[in-house]
């Protein structure tokens, strides 16, 4: 991929990947930065000659993303540091146009804190489903399983999400 294909591939996704992160994660400025990481890893193995070509890039920058948010679940003592806060320090980082602009609707609160509550796996599929329009083949190529799985899985994970809003209710 050129650099001008990933950078309209990031163009693309951009927003995708950050919303499939930060329904996981607790804050924004996390979300911004695992998204960041995503789109930098994705961007090194495509420049790395010694792989083969990324086949599918939207997969594999979820597969990355889907990484870094257990990554970070496992770094529980190694908070990342916002952008924000090395700006308070006095650490000027520029940035291209990496800001981010999301309304955060009641609905949106509460579909979070249900998603969170529920497997990771279950809230895996319904954002790349319900949220990011991915149909059953692409989340099959992102967790390597094939379509009937994925199919399976969406429905558990749909009837564990209609338990949970029903338990809040």
């Amino acid at each position: 991929m050129t650099e001008q294909e990933f950078s309209q591939f990031y163009k693309n996704n951009l927003d995708k990947v950050f919303r499939f992160i930060y329904l996981r994660v607790d804050k924004i400025e996390t979300a911004e930065d695992l998204t960041a990481q995503a789109f930098l890893k994705c961007w090194q193995t495509n420049n790395d000659d010694s792989r083969m070509a990324i086949q599918n890039p939207q997969a594999f920058v979820y597969r990355v993303a889907r990484n870094q948010i257990i990554d970070f679940y496992r770094q529980k003592n190694k908070t990342p540091v916002s952008l924000e806060e090395l700006k308070e320090k006095g650490i000027e980082i520029s940035q291209k146009s990496f800001v981010f602009k999301i309304e955060l609707s009641f609905e949106m609160e509460n579909l979070k804190k249900v998603l969170q509550r529920i497997k990771p796996a279950y809230s895996e599929v319904i954002i790349w489903h319900y949220v990011d329009n991915l149909s059953t083949k692409e989340i099959a190529q992102i967790i390597n399983k094939n379509e009937n799985n994925v199919r399976v899985l969406l429905h558990r994970a749909l009837e564990t999400l209609k338990k949970q809003v029903n338990k809040g209710v």
